[in-house]
């Protein structure tokens, strides 16, 4: 079988093209093996041999030394130092797919590498005539040592940037590629001065972009870099190191979206290969999720990187309505006036500090809406100069209703100073502090009470301690005596006996503190004839505000109105009965069957309330009848405390409210 000829095919490369043996045409490195084949010359079959290297500048052959971008030692002396061949380790960037056994199985692969980009080749490079160096630009350029040194200087001495080429290249060199250049000390720092392009370097451990002043910096990342035991968390997404994800996890999972895709961006900002703001990371975020894509952190970078230094999309701003600066809308705070002025938060916080300066209740910057507790929260200011802002306002809040006729309501924590004005001082209403969650009645600044007056509070927290110590157990047995279908809820109360005690004891101290409340209201109180709030008379005439002092201070919650002491109704105690008045206040078991509370059913067994009916006060809707009160009372009770809340009472209701007091 005859063979065909084989002929050797020499191509070499030039100014970035390799220039074709057969046809003399310039094509890219990457094409020449398949141009080759395609010239034209197909009777023959060739041996293609290595391209052979030459300067971009002189066009001399130089040795491939470096044929690919990656680490290097940087700030190499090319006459007495080693140069390490910069060949970038190949690893997997680490997903967030990855679980703990694939970290595990990467440290061995993990640890050549981090060997491999701190100690480099052993051997001395050869820096001889012919040493090259390969910049990591797109057609990865060659030049001799020589003519690299004095491109570099021309840099230096013109003071412009540095470039691969200065008319057939105009790829800008980083911070990391001056780095990597094997030249004298001196002129990497003197050339790193002319550099103006943000690129970070790429860890080749973690894969992430490092900011570095120097090489030693960077070096200094890898070796510390921990990149083989980092897992991403499953709620904000962050790399993790896999001994501390599980305390990070528990933590992380307790915060709101907005907080942990904050974390995500605050994780990312300082790793892209070009800087970007927190409102770009965030825009893209938003943009990722809407498409649904990943938000593991590596396929961010690595996409973000694609883009070069100019962000794929628009970020909103808006004008200040003060300043008239462009700003980023997320720099802009919208007030809740009608006309939603928009304020930069520079503007805002100086619009805040001129009027407390000038003794001026804190508004819009634009109007006279007066601003809220949640809008002063949103001040970017430090902590204890927000507090200073919602205290200020605050207090000249309360100066400025008392001030007036009308009545003022203020939290009754003695460490809140929340405070608010009273549409109408006399109506009795559910208060919950916006600053401290405190729940109070508007009126007697007691726990809130549905369905009951403040006056009525008092003794129905009497009975229901009775009921509960006592009168249930008397209940029972009368029942069980008159009819025997009732012995299984006299069996069932001594059953539950030991479980009542803790709830008995809480009761206990609730009444003890009613009772002492009364007696000293008794020796020391009146009633505000306009609200009927209970007043106290410090000292001084018998001009009284409610409220205040007449002549001011001792604020609290108050109707405004003014009168005089002596004419002021004694405060009226409940009674400090015992518990057999009490039980005399309820029907007999004879009377009690034939009750019915049409209409009203039981929220536990959802039946018709027959009996003695149970109403929480405390609660909007909580109603059980007697065979189920003493079970479902207990159960509420231990839920309340579980929520560390005062202990909730129920009203007895004996006789039916619509009038059908028999079957």
């Amino acid at each position: 079988m005859a063979t065909k000829a084989t002929s050797n095919i020499y191509v070499y490369l030039r100014n970035g093209k390799i220039i074709c043996g057969l046809c003399n045409a310039f094509i890219d490195e990457i094409q020449y093996r398949s141009h080759v084949a395609e010239c034209g010359m197909l009777d023959k079959d060739y041996e293609v041999q290595p391209a052979l290297k030459v300067c971009a500048l002189c066009g001399k052959e130089v040795k491939d030394l470096t044929q690919h971008y990656g680490i290097c030692t940087g700030g190499n002396n090319p006459t007495n130092n080693k140069y390490e061949n910069r060949q970038q380790p190949t690893i997997t960037p680490m997903h967030a797919s990855l679980d703990r056994l694939q970290v595990q199985n990467r440290n061995q692969q993990l640890d050549q590498n981090k060997s491999h980009v701190l100690h480099g080749n052993s051997s001395a490079v050869d820096l001889s005539k012919g040493s090259s160096h390969t910049l990591p630009c797109r057609l990865h350029h060659m030049y001799c040592l020589k003519c690299l040194q004095h491109s570099m200087n021309e840099y230096i001495q013109s003071n412009t940037v540095p470039v691969c080429h200065s008319t057939l290249c105009d790829y800008e060199l980083s911070r990391y590629d001056v780095a990597c250049l094997p030249l004298e000390a001196d002129t990497i720092k003197r050339l790193l001065t002319c550099v103006k392009s943000t690129q970070r370097a790429q860890c080749p451990l973690c894969v992430f972009y490092v900011d570095f002043n120097t090489m030693n910096d960077f070096q200094k990342h890898v070796a510390s870099c921990n990149s083989e035991n980092m897992i991403p968390c499953e709620y904000c997404h962050c790399l993790y190191n896999i001994h501390r994800l599980d305390d990070h996890s528990r933590q992380c999972r307790n915060l709101s979206s907005s907080q942990q895709q904050q974390a995500l961006i605050d994780f990312i900002l300082p790793r892209t290969k070009y800087p970007l703001t927190a409102q770009q990371i965030r825009v893209f975020i938003e943009n990722r999720k809407k498409t649904h894509l990943s938000l593991d952190p590596h396929s961010i970078v690595e996409t973000l990187a694609e883009f070069g230094d100019t962000f794929p999309f628009e970020i909103p701003t808006r004008d200040c309505d003060v300043c008239m600066e462009t700003c980023v809308y997320d720099d802009i705070f919208v007030f809740g006036c009608e006309e939603s002025h928009k304020l930069c938060y520079g503007c805002f916080e100086n619009s805040c500090t001129t009027k407390m300066t000038n003794n001026e209740i804190l508004t819009c910057g634009l109007c006279a809406y007066e601003l809220h507790e949640g809008e002063i929260k949103q001040l970017r200011v430090a902590d204890n100069r927000k507090k200073q802002f919602l205290d200020y306002q605050i207090q000249k809040t309360f100066n400025t209703y008392v001030g007036g006729t009308q009545g003022v309501i203020r939290c009754p924590n003695q460490t809140c100073k929340w405070v608010a004005e009273a549409r109408d001082p006399n109506d009795r209403f559910r208060v919950q502090c916006p600053m401290c969650g405190n729940e109070f009645c508007s009126l007697c600044n007691q726990q809130y009470h549905f369905r009951t007056t403040c006056q009525q509070l008092p003794e129905i927290t009497q009975r229901w301690f009775f009921w509960c110590n006592t009168e249930r157990g008397n209940y029972w047995q009368a029942r069980a005596q008159q009819d025997a279908n009732f012995r299984a809820q006299l069996e069932d109360y001594e059953r539950q006996k030991a479980a009542n005690i803790q709830r008995n004891q809480e009761l206990a101290q609730r009444y003890n503190d009613l009772l002492a409340d009364e007696n000293y209201k008794a020796q020391n109180c009146r009633l505000c004839p306009h609200c009927r709030r209970v007043v106290q008379h410090l000292s001084g005439c018998d001009l009284m505000v409610c409220g205040r002092n007449y002549h001011g201070g001792d604020q609290q919650s108050g109707c405004g109105n003014g009168f005089n002491w002596s004419q002021a109704l004694p405060y009226t105690p409940i009674g400090n009965t015992g518990p057999q008045q009490v039980a005399n206040n309820l029907p007999s078991p004879e009377q009690q069957k034939l009750v019915v509370h049409e209409g009203v059913q039981c929220d536990a067994c959802h039946n018709v309330v027959q009996g003695i009916r149970f109403d929480c006060v405390h609660c909007a809707s909580l109603t059980f009848c007697e065979k189920c009160e003493q079970r479902s009372t207990l159960e509420h009770s231990n839920e309340i405390r579980n929520q560390q809340k005062p202990q909730h009472v129920f009203q007895l209701i004996a006789r039916s409210l619509n009038g059908n007091n028999g079957q």
